[in-house]
């Protein structure tokens, strides 16, 4: 009896455009025999089919966190269609495998095709963040460190793929960085600039703080969504009355950027203008403030957990106390020579041992 993954690849072979759930979950979490009968099956689909499929799996499991098609899509990373490469690098999003990086990196530095190299270089990122957070092999962290700054410097190679790549090193706190930031910027791409204003948003670093508020006006659109979003990242109180300005243009990415943003930043002046902008007619800008709203009232509720915490392990002597005990108010517990108030009057003695 064939089992439920074999019957999969027989629907898929026989009509790649009628790919229905049911079909796609009885090729989660394949076993290794199954792995390798997909291996197989795989270079007998034309183009088009594959194309089709990887792009309903990789939709099916944006929408249904239990679908793992994770080594499947593994195995596309080297089908010879650059889209379906790329899509293989997208499906792998969450997948933090150590040995993930050993494919992705080649990928980013000689694939053939620019989008691949763009798409590996992204995807690299969040290894080089895991390895910031001490999450992750430092040496590896380290090897991907230098793989994307040759990126970013190799003149020879595309700007989308050296942006994508500075993206990913934004993640790395130093002065190397910053310095290749600050270049981006002063380039006369505004690719890579829009870039620039990225990672400047991504180290969260309030030293870029004057440059985005700079660009909240710029005449670049992509530059000007970008700075919106970095607001947000970097939580510029200053950039709560330009945001604001923002949410009433006609370019709807740099609407709702402006509008995540002031969830972000928080205060009186972004939460009334959230709450009219959760009345809006439209769908999208209602929906991203009442969002941004929630995500206030989280950092509020957060931050009143810390408080009341705090207050708790510091509100009393009967938590010093068991609770058959009772202190004798009488007795002396603390020797009037050792009093806090000789200690204010003394000065340290920082040179004796």
């Amino acid at each position: 009896m064939k089992s439920d993954f074999e019957r999969a690849l027989e629907y898929l072979g026989l009509d790649a455009s009628a790919i229905s759930t049911t079909t796609l979950s009885m090729l989660s979490s394949p076993s290794r025999t199954e792995r390798a009968a997909f291996a197989g099956f795989w270079p007998t689909l034309a183009l088009d089919a594959r194309r089709a499929i990887i792009t309903r799996m990789y939709e099916a499991s944006e929408a249904n966190v239990d679908l793992d098609f994770w080594d499947l899509f593994r195995h596309c990373l080297t089908d010879d269609d650059a889209q379906v490469r790329v899509m293989a690098i997208e499906g792998l999003w969450e997948d933090e495998r150590a040995d993930l990086v050993t494919l992705l990196l080649p990928l980013a530095q000689r694939d053939p095709a620019e989008q691949v190299r763009a798409a590996a270089a992204s995807a690299l990122g969040r290894f080089l963040y895991l390895a910031e957070c001490e999450e992750f092999d430092p040496r590896q962290g380290t090897v991907i460190r230098n793989a994307l700054e040759s990126i970013v410097l190799d003149q020879s190679q595309p700007i989308d793929v050296a942006r994508r790549a500075l993206e990913s090193l934004a993640h790395v706190d130093d002065e190397r960085i910053r310095g290749l930031i600050d270049w981006a910027y002063e380039h006369g791409d505004e690719r890579l600039r829009a870039s620039a204003i990225f990672a400047m948003g991504r180290s969260a670093d309030a030293a870029w703080a004057d440059t985005v508020l700079e660009e909240l006006q710029s005449d670049t659109p992509a530059v000007r969504y970008e700075a919106a979003l970095a607001s947000g990242e970097i939580q510029i109180q200053r950039a709560v009355e330009p945001l604001i300005a923002l949410t009433t243009t006609g370019d709807a990415d740099i609407r709702l950027a402006a509008i995540w943003s002031l969830g972000q930043i928080g205060g009186q002046r972004a939460r009334h203008a959230l709450e009219r902008l959760a009345d809006s007619a439209d769908e999208s800008t209602a929906l991203a403030a009442e969002e941004a709203i929630a995500e206030l009232e989280f950092c509020r509720s957060s931050m009143d957990l810390l408080v009341a915490e705090f207050n708790d392990e510091t509100s009393g002597a009967e938590r010093w106390v068991d609770d058959d005990e009772s202190i004798d108010e009488d007795e002396e517990t603390v020797d009037d020579d050792d009093s806090l108030a000789d200690w204010d009057d003394e000065p340290l003695d920082l040179d004796s041992e």
